[in-house]
């Protein structure tokens, strides 16, 4: 019996094809995490924010305090409080401590969402609590955020508007005075921290709607080289 050998070739390409198309289509899935991982991830994350938290804020109150109270004598003298290129006024070792305070209540907020909240079923509780961690976060980020560096500038730094940090040249001016001073630049920060911030929640809430509108949309069956669906078994 005798076998058309451009058909049997036809048909060997077409297998080929398909188990080529069918094991990139595999390749192409992630294995999504698991449930138990989640949650051991979210309370890894919970435990390491709450210590870096709780030792910032610790650091950053014992830091903070003079050297002496009101009768002169030395409060915790083997606690330092000064680094050692500063003079004067000491306020890098305070804000280091609340910097780490800050990103140990970041990871201990992504950790509760990844482990508790992210791409799970919308449940009653599940909104409230996310609702919780926005508001906290909005309030970390917008308040306490720009309370500390406009405390740190205008008390610490002083920077004030008496403070001149540079002047424009007059032919610049029409021949007038126009001085730059510290306040103008510390206000110009903070206010454009508050737009960035403002702005990356906006485009961060819009892609996110848009991410589960893709999500609900059903994928596209894959078909093989003979016109069948592929189904992917496991691997």
């Amino acid at each position: 019996m005798c076998l058309d050998r451009s058909k049997l070739e036809t048909r060997l390409i077409s297998r080929r094809t398909a188990t080529a198309y069918n094991d990139a289509a595999c390749e192409e899935e992630h294995h999504p995490v698991t449930e138990a991982q989640r949650q051991r991830i979210g309370v890894i994350g919970l435990v390491v924010g709450a210590v870096l938290f709780t030792f910032g804020v610790f650091a950053a109150h014992f830091t903070g305090l003079s050297e002496t109270n009101n009768v002169g004598q030395e409060i915790y003298p083997h606690i330092p409080r000064c680094a050692w290129f500063e003079s004067g006024a000491c306020w890098v070792l305070p804000m280091a401590s609340k910097l780490i305070a800050f990103v140990g209540s970041q990871i201990a907020l992504a950790a509760l969402v990844f482990g508790w909240i992210w791409k799970r079923p919308t449940t009653w509780a599940r909104a409230t609590v996310g609702a919780f961690v926005f508001t906290l976060e909005m309030i970390i980020l917008l308040g306490i955020v720009a309370n500390e560096w406009l405390g740190l500038t205008q008390g610490t730094l002083a920077w004030t508007e008496q403070k001149i940090l540079f002047s424009v040249p007059k032919w610049l001016v029409l021949n007038n005075d126009l001085h730059i001073s510290f306040g103008v630049v510390k206000d110009m920060i903070v206010g454009g921290y508050s737009t960035i911030v403002v702005l990356a929640v906006a485009v961060g809430a819009y892609r996110l709607q848009e991410g589960a509108k893709k999500a609900d949309q059903p994928k596209p069956q894959v078909v093989s080289g003979y016109g069948r669906p592929i189904i992917k078994g496991d691997h």
